[in-house]
């Protein structure tokens, strides 16, 4: 068993049924306000947080008490705050990432986030030689310790064109990190770009997996540009086997739809997709209970 598979079990025992949000990185141009409004239209449970999101809240007058008010008006949970953080390109920005961290995991702490989102580099694994993988692993090592000072969790999302893109390579990474170390952000479509099954590093990395993001396209490997996102069910990744899988696993976390494009595409994707996993959970349930 994982050494994070106590972590994952907590998550299970409080958060026993599955809860849906999206994440607010596709709707930058966006304020604050109406992706809170927009989420609550579409009848999600939360909003997983760019900090550019918080960052331009708060430095337009805003305060983490009055984002915490907004939130409980709306029944809002935030299941993770997503900054772009990558440690690998230097010691100079490295140093102002691990600011970042430190100014997220107090937002975190305050608005009851348990966890920052972090990317594992900015190059594929397999590039990447001996002196980079150390800078990562000790960017990350010391941004899980940030965040663990103030009670939440370091997560990193498993991203093609990352040391995060691989079983070998996330293998490696859950080694080289202290424990107890860091959390992973499950995203099957980041392996099938390169043409990477998903379920097996799903059903491996399981319990170190504390949140999960879905979204889908029809996609050009030739020309990634020409890809077309679609509802969840509709695109080519397959994500029924991965819904499956995770049901059958007993998440019972977060699923964040991240879906880029203008407002009208990211809203019609996201609802369709909630529509599409209602009904396709609806028809597995029978089947689950035998």
């Amino acid at each position: 068993m994982s050494r994070h598979s106590e972590a994952n079990a907590w998550n299970r025992e409080k958060e026993p049924d599955l809860k849906f949000s999206f994440c607010s990185t596709g709707l930058k141009e966006e304020p604050l306000e109406n992706v809170l409004n927009l989420a609550e239209e579409i009848g999600l449970q939360g909003v997983e947080l760019w900090a550019g999101h918080i960052r331009g809240f708060l430095d337009g007058g805003g305060s983490l008490s009055q984002l915490q008010t907004m939130l409980k008006q709306r029944r809002f949970h935030v299941p993770a705050i997503s900054e772009y953080t990558c440690f690998s390109k230097g010691k100079q920005e490295s140093a102002g990432e691990l600011k970042r961290i430190r100014t997220a995991a107090v937002w975190a702490r305050e608005l009851g986030c348990p966890r920052i989102r972090s990317f594992a580099g900015h190059r594929p694994s397999r590039s990447v030689l001996a002196e980079e993988w150390d800078a990562v692993v000790s960017g990350l090592t010391e941004a899980a310790k940030i965040c663990r000072s103030e009670g939440v969790r370091f997560a990193v999302e498993i991203h093609n064109n990352t040391l995060a893109d691989t079983a070998e390579s996330l293998a490696a990474l859950v080694r080289d990190i202290p424990a107890p170390g860091i959390e992973l952000i499950y995203d099957g479509f980041n392996l099938f770009v390169d043409h990477l099954d998903p379920v097996p590093v799903l059903k491996r990395f399981f319990t170190d997996i504390g949140h999960v993001h879905f979204k889908d396209y029809h996609w050009n490997h030739e020309d990634w540009s020409r890809s077309e996102p679609v509802p969840i069910f509709q695109g080519d990744a397959d994500h029924k086997t991965i819904f499956r899988t995770l049901l059958e696993l007993g998440y019972g976390g977060f699923i964040s739809f991240e879906y880029m494009g203008n407002t009208d595409q990211v809203v019609s994707n996201t609802k369709r997709s909630l529509a599409e996993i209602r009904h396709f959970a609806m028809e597995e349930q029978p089947e689950r209970n035998g």
